[in-house]
């Protein structure tokens, strides 16, 4: 736990010298590593928004959500289950990139990215790490601090705004609810954490002191 939060701390800091402050969306692109943990901790210590999208989205379902978003940040990991998210990026419109400061790489970055993606800046997550700790908190509870989208069964995909207070009471109230404060209890991470089934476990058992 020491070291989510010192994490989460020098993440903040790296977002912020990426110019993410107050109110900025943070798209988190991710598959269900640590750095999604940090990332989303350190947006809500920025008083920043986490915007979770599905690592089976392809270019027209992420030129959306990023697009609409106004995502200043897109955290992506290339090489999670051979997944070319780079290319695929690549095949986005530009304008639904336009707002993009830089896109954080979670782990290696192929030696030859997309031509069409050089014109963005690329910023790798342990340079991020790396930096001191934010000393500043703009964490509140009314503070917005999630976006997940609907499933767009009718239209496209809403979005859908969560509040810290909110998330951290939710989880709370399930972590009382379901019984994780039982000494043996341990999670198995396994549900996407870019869906609210997979996020509510892992933030759950984090807020009754239990490992995942």
């Amino acid at each position: 736990f020491a070291e989510l939060h010192e994490r989460s701390l020098r993440t903040a800091q790296g977002l912020a010298d990426l110019g993410v402050g107050p109110g900025d969306r943070v798209a988190l692109w991710l598959p269900n590593v640590p750095a999604y943990l940090f990332l989303y901790f350190a947006c809500a210590r920025l008083g920043a928004i986490a915007v979770a999208v599905n690592t089976r989205y392809r270019a027209v379902e992420v030129a959306d959500i990023v697009g609409r978003s106004g995502a200043k940040v897109l955290a992506c990991a290339p090489g999670f289950r051979r997944i070319d998210f780079l290319s695929i990026l690549a095949e986005v419109d530009p304008q639904a990139l336009d707002k993009l400061a830089a896109i954080v790489i979670v782990g290696d970055e192929p030696a030859m990215p997309p031509a069409a993606i050089e014109r963005l800046r690329r910023v790798p997550f342990d340079r991020l790490l790396s930096r001191a700790r934010f000393g500043v908190s703009h964490a509140a509870p009314n503070a917005p601090c999630n976006i997940f989208t609907t499933s767009g069964t009718t239209s496209a995909p809403k979005f859908v705004l969560h509040r810290q207070g909110a998330i951290a009471t939710h989880a709370q109230e399930v972590a009382r609810a379901f019984g994780f404060d039982a000494p043996e209890t341990l999670t198995l991470s396994i549900l996407p954490l870019c869906g609210v089934f997979g996020f509510n476990q892992t933030l759950t058992t984090l807020a009754a002191g239990k490992p995942c």
